[in-house]
């Protein structure tokens, strides 16, 4: 995370349907310091197959949605931010820990994240 941001506070992320599965992990990542898992469906239990990075989000969303806009703050709690997405959007994903490896807790604020589950 940059020195900019890190003295203006994390910035919020706006999310449209002609935003790349690419340019949502890497605006994620630069914005709250944490990895986002992107899936081909809402569905993100076993067997999800992980969206392509040149895909967009709309051409990804299932059930007819019709994707217009959304912003993520850091003060959303990431459980939210999933349902929101698969509800909202029909997009599956997952929150991960900075490292990618752990699922963030669905109770913990984006903000918390990294300073929770850094290693």
């Amino acid at each position: 995370m940059s020195l900019f941001n890190k003295l203006l506070g994390l910035k919020d992320v706006e999310i449209r349907g002609q935003t790349k599965v690419k340019s949502l992990k890497k605006d994620f990542k630069e914005s709250f310091g944490t990895e986002i898992r992107v899936y081909k469906t809402a569905n993100t239990g076993k067997g999800s197959r992980p969206a392509d990075d040149g895909s967009t989000l709309a051409s990804i969303a299932t059930g007819g949605k019709k994707i217009t806009s959304m912003t993520i703050k850091k003060g959303d709690m990431v459980g939210n931010i999933e349902e929101q997405f698969a509800e909202k959007l029909g997009v599956g994903i997952q929150i991960m820990g900075p490292d990618g490896k752990k699922f963030a807790p669905n109770d913990m604020k984006l903000k918390d994240i990294v300073k929770n589950m850094s290693a």
